[in-house]
């Protein structure tokens, strides 16, 4: 069940559901995000492998190639959360009914605000060490990458984990379903 398959009943659950959905649709623009340095990465992977041979390969290509490595991995942090793609233990909470459900609805949420929690708390020192420019990484201005930019998206899909985390909280605070995935692949 996604936020569109839910009908809301009141106020609060009208106002959470639109949060919900535009929860959703945020993890799909970061999906698209995902993909387009999943693209970009396999792009200039082959570009290097094909000109390589030839000696025009030019040496910013694999710095590039890592980046957008680091950039899908961090986007994808976000868009598998908020998409219900990541490990999901639905069958073994079943298995206890709606207690187990609940029980594993709360520990779920508790145990990702823990995860961005730390991750969060980090930002400040991350923030400090993250001097000077990834070597390479050049940009049409001529500039390195700076080295800060490598760890943007992880610190934004930190915080919107961590925010849809709270989301689902008052979500179940206010008597509404979790979001669950239409099917799952280990079915």
């Amino acid at each position: 069940m996604t936020p569109y398959d839910y009908t809301p009943e009141g106020p609060l659950q009208r106002a959470l559901n639109w949060i919900d959905r535009a929860n959703w649709n945020l993890g799909g623009v970061f999906l698209w995000l995902s993909n387009i340095c999943l693209l970009a990465m396999l792009l200039l992977t082959t570009a290097t492998i094909i000109l390589r041979p030839m000696s025009l390969a030019p040496y910013w290509m694999w710095p590039w190639t890592m980046v957008f490595f680091i950039w899908l991995s961090f986007f994808g942090f976000f868009a598998l959360y908020a998409r219900l793609a990541d490990v999901r233990v639905d069958f073994v909470a079943g298995l206890f009914g709606p207690v187990g459900i609940a029980v594993t609805r709360l520990l779920t949420d508790a145990a990702t605000l823990t995860v961005t929690g730390v991750l969060l708390w980090q930002v400040p020192k991350v923030i400090s060490t993250s001097l000077g420019v990834y070597d390479g990484a050049i940009l049409p201005a001529g500039f390195e990458l700076p080295r800060l930019a490598l760890s943007i998206p992880l610190f934004i899909s930190a915080a919107l984990v961590a925010l849809t985390a709270l989301l689902d909280l008052a979500k179940m605070a206010a008597g509404m379903p979790e979001n669950v995935a239409l099917s799952h692949p280990e079915v």
